[in-house]
């Protein structure tokens, strides 16, 4: 999986991903997410997720800490589900997390979506009881990986 900036060349690629008609409520359009990112610069990035040369979703990322890369927006589009992509996506952002030295992910996640639960649960992030916004605050700590941590 490869992170990718969201340019000229693709914003109305990314713009075009959807998540499956019942997740709609769960997550917010990659428009309005572009839109946020811009009116936020450079606080926020938009970063579009390949797979090889198939484009199969998109993240919106916030730095407003020095150690926690927080997760503001992820979605796979519903053509790309099912694949375990999901999964690689989040390795791809721990790996550019752990690239910048930053300790952890944060995100949040509606409580109804069971789904995006289950996946970040098995990817090793935890409900800290928080809630923000009415969405559930789940951490995950970044362990070394296994090329910087060799360097040691």
């Amino acid at each position: 999986m490869r992170l990718a900036p969201v340019t000229e060349d693709n914003y109305r690629a990314v713009i075009g991903l959807e998540v499956h008609e019942d997740q709609r409520t769960f997550v917010a359009t990659n428009l309005k997410s572009i839109a946020d990112a811009w009116v936020h610069r450079p606080k926020l990035q938009p970063l579009a997720l390949y797979h090889g040369e198939d484009l199969v979703g998109f993240t919106l990322l916030e730095r407003d800490s020095p150690d926690v890369l927080h997760i503001a927006r992820f979605m796979i589009d519903r053509r790309a589900q099912g694949r375990g992509l999901g999964r690689k996506g989040l390795a791809a952002i721990a790996e550019l997390a752990r690239a910048e030295g930053r300790s952890e992910l944060a995100l949040g996640v509606v409580p109804a979506n069971a789904v995006a639960r289950g996946l970040y649960a098995a990817f090793g992030f935890t409900e800290t009881g928080e809630v923000d916004g009415g969405e559930l605050v789940m951490r995950h700590r970044l362990a070394p990986s296994a090329h910087l941590a060799g360097d040691l």
